[in-house]
């Protein structure tokens, strides 16, 4: 999400300065999961300091698409959470990527969907427990390798 925030103001600012001025208050409110604001203060960047105005309507979309799934992230940090998309990255690799991707095949999302099914039963060793209850508990069991 930096690295967003950082482009598409790069675009938008006119300089450096006033780029890294706006960023440093977006990611302070982004950091304690305060989207509205963030929006708010998007909204209100002074003209003068916008040279393509696209860039920020571009962050406004951004921030109303990924609302629901934008935490407080210094809620996270404080409860020793994770604040970063590499656990499910990591899990979507053992999951399904290895399989499904540099073999040279095509997936359906039914099948790919499908796939990752079976795999995440494997992994946390539930396919027993899916096979006999169709119910598994939704905990990885699986270590990083």
């Amino acid at each position: 999400m930096v690295k967003k925030f950082k482009e598409d103001l790069s675009l938008a600012c006119n300089g450096r300065e006033i780029r890294n001025r706006h960023l440093k208050q977006l990611l302070r409110l982004i950091w304690f999961g305060l989207t509205d604001s963030a929006r708010a203060y998007l909204e209100t960047i002074p003209a003068t300091d916008i040279k393509n105005a696209k860039a920020i309507t571009r962050l406004i979309g951004y921030l109303e698409r990924n609302r629901k799934s934008m935490p407080c992230y210094a809620m996270r940090a404080k409860l020793n959470l994770p604040n970063s998309s590499n656990p499910v990255e990591r899990s979507n690799n053992l999951v399904t990527a290895k399989r499904q991707k540099h073999h040279g095949m095509s997936w359906s999302e039914r099948g790919s969907y499908a796939l990752t099914s079976l795999n995440a039963l494997t992994v946390n060793n539930s396919a027993r427990q899916w096979l006999q209850n169709r119910s598994f508990d939704l905990a990885w069991a699986a270590k990083a390798a």
